[in-house]
């Protein structure tokens, strides 16, 4: 069971600091404890310096102290106590090591006797060996605040702690609302609300950066539905047009009466028409495919020239027919790292749409030339050009010209965006321009052309 990302967030923090505070109040009060024996020491330094300053006249006189004044005990240097506190009862304050321990510098040391006591030894040199005075006075008060210092600290850890738990669960609640609201306006975009969009925050923070984020991802899948709309329409559009015909010809071909060159004319009709949709249906998979990657079988040292040749013998029935010259100029050596069926398809698409465009008597030129480390392939014609608004959007599906490239000239307004796919399949692009002379250029870049090779593959075998 996964759970909500407040809970996790309350349980983490409230499982650190559960584990912190604890560690955090012992440090403290060791410190605290430090702090109070250290007063302890300076105040037992301050009692202890009137008995070494009277240990220099002879052995104070300590009978007389108080029960409520410091422990005081004085040993000779054979280490017997020639003098001590009434409250002492015979006891003494330092074991036999710890009194051979001070008689080098003064030091403190913790001991045991009805309680815990804290005791100074301070050697005084004398002419006949070292004395030491020691004093001494119970930690029962000192224990007592340091206890007291402990239990308020743990306490005040698991009041930190619970408080804390609680601020961190209106915190993340805080911080996770305006995602949850993002969440439920994304829930609520209707395919059918083109137009909707998320609210952007104006904390200028994440939270912002992803509403944005989110709102171009709805804008880009808008945009992808209209298109895939878009191209559905039209393919329905331009697929009505021959499937009509079709139907046409053969309701004609099948009523009785019908002559024997009549149902070849109606056969030659309703073929045209067939290759006209096998060629649509082709270029449809094609243009599908786009998204997802367009197969390519490149190859290195692939000769571009007879390419070109291949598309020019294939238009030169259709060129003679309308009084046309295919002309093609590209160096022999010239090699690329191209799928040549591929490239094929393309240079053949601009030929048929120059060939289309181009007046009687004139020349559709194509070209190619190694240019900055790839190869450049040209197609162009004589004819009346592209209309100025459209030249921006030549490459779109189903874009066509509104003079003279319509569908009554043959074209389906896919050509150039299959040109352009090929094109992006090979990492390359393809640009389209009016010429100043007049007439329209296609130009195709392909990069990784390459000089002369011996062995080329041939790439006749590839090409009709």
């Amino acid at each position: 069971m996964r759970l909500p990302v407040r809970l996790r967030l309350t349980i983490a923090y409230t499982i650190t600091a559960a584990l912190v505070s604890p560690v955090a109040a012992v440090i403290f009060a060791n410190q605290v404890r430090e702090a109070v024996i250290g007063g302890v020491d300076v105040a037992l330094a301050n009692s202890a310096t009137p008995f070494v300053t009277a240990l220099g006249q002879g052995p104070p006189s300590v009978g007389s102290l108080q029960p409520a004044e410091p422990l005081v005990q004085v040993f000779d240097p054979g280490g017997s106590a020639v003098q001590s506190s009434v409250s002492l009862g015979g006891q003494d304050l330092l074991t036999p090591a710890q009194r051979r321990s001070a008689q080098s510098s003064a030091q403190s040391f913790t001991v045991h006797l009805r309680d815990d006591t804290r005791v100074l030894a301070v050697p005084v040199r004398r002419p006949d060996g070292t004395w030491l005075v020691v004093v001494g006075t119970s930690l029962r008060p000192e224990y007592g605040v340091i206890t007291d210092v402990t239990g308020d600290l743990l306490l005040g850890a698991a009041a930190i702690t619970a408080l804390g738990s609680l601020g961190a669960w209106i915190l993340a609640g805080a911080a996770l609302r305006p995602v949850e609201r993002l969440r439920r306006e994304v829930a609520l975009v209707s395919e059918r609300d083109p137009e909707s969009s998320l609210s952007v925050p104006a904390t200028g923070d994440e939270l912002t950066a992803l509403a944005t984020t989110l709102n171009e991802l709805l804008g880009r899948l808008r945009g992808g539905r209209q298109r895939e709309r878009r191209l559905v329409s039209d393919a329905a559009h331009e697929l009505r047009t021959p499937l009509a015909i079709l139907r046409t010809e053969l309701e004609l071909a099948g009523r009785p009466g019908r002559s024997r060159e009549e149902l070849s004319d109606a056969i030659q009709s309703s073929t045209g028409e067939v290759n006209r949709l096998v060629a649509l249906a082709d270029d449809l998979l094609l243009l599908a495919r786009t998204d997802e990657g367009i197969p390519l079988d490149r190859r290195l040292g692939q000769a571009v020239e007879p390419i070109l040749r291949a598309s020019s013998r294939a238009f030169g029935t259709a060129a003679a027919a309308r009084d046309v010259r295919v002309q093609v100029d590209a160096p022999p050596g010239l090699l690329a790292e191209i799928d040549p069926s591929r490239v094929r398809q393309a240079v053949d698409n601009l030929v048929s749409n120059a060939l289309r465009h181009a007046p009687a008597g004139s020349v559709v030129r194509l070209a190619a030339r190694h240019d900055e480390g790839g190869v450049v392939i040209e197609v162009s014609d004589r004819g009346p050009g592209f209309p100025p608004e459209f030249l921006p959007h030549a490459f779109e599906r189903f874009r066509r010209a509104d003079t003279g490239r319509g569908r009554e000239h043959g074209g389906s307004g896919l050509g150039l965006a299959v040109v352009r796919a090929i094109a992006s399949a090979h990492g390359g692009e393809v640009a389209a321009r009016n010429l100043a002379a007049g007439g329209a250029l296609v130009r195709i870049r392909i990069p990784g052309a390459q000089g002369p090779l011996e062995g080329a593959s041939p790439v006749s075998e590839l090409l009709p």
